[in-house]
């Protein structure tokens, strides 16, 4: 019986080890993406065309935007490597980058630039989020 539930234990550290760094890649992945879009020019483009009150407009509404749209692709790509439940995680990670960000933990790495480190404070805080959200994958598993 004791063998048992070791093997249990085994099966469980190793399901929240996967669930941690699966979030944390999608994490960076996303932060990512847009980092090179940023740098590709497609952001620049947008944003230099733009009078004072556009750029306002997008500021306010474009923001939020790119979060939804960030939040509705880690979603899906959570699930599709079986992270269950995603929701969490989805609504958690982008609150701890953000808090990252606002307490300005992207300085902290002297070796990387700032959309480097952005990108992998990204990936720790999805990480995180997924760390902190494994009491709700076991309720789920019950």
């Amino acid at each position: 019986m004791a063998e048992a539930t070791r093997s249990q234990g085994g099966a469980l550290a190793f399901r929240v080890l996967l669930r941690v760094v699966i979030s944390g890649v999608v994490g960076a992945g996303l932060l990512a993406a847009w980092v090179s879009a940023y740098r590709a020019g497609a952001l620049d483009r947008v944003v230099d065309e733009t009078s004072l009150s556009e750029f306002l407009l997008l500021v306010v509404v474009g923001l939020p935007v790119a979060l939804l749209v960030s939040a509705l692709l880690a979603g899906p790509l959570l699930w599709l490597m079986r992270v269950r439940p995603v929701w969490p995680i989805v609504l958690l990670g982008p609150v701890l980058l953000g808090v990252a960000y606002f307490f300005r933990l992207a300085e902290r790495f002297p070796g990387l630039d700032e959309w480097t480190a952005l990108a992998v404070l990204a990936g720790l805080s999805y990480a995180l989020a997924g760390l902190i959200t494994t009491p709700a994958m076991l309720r789920g598993k019950r």
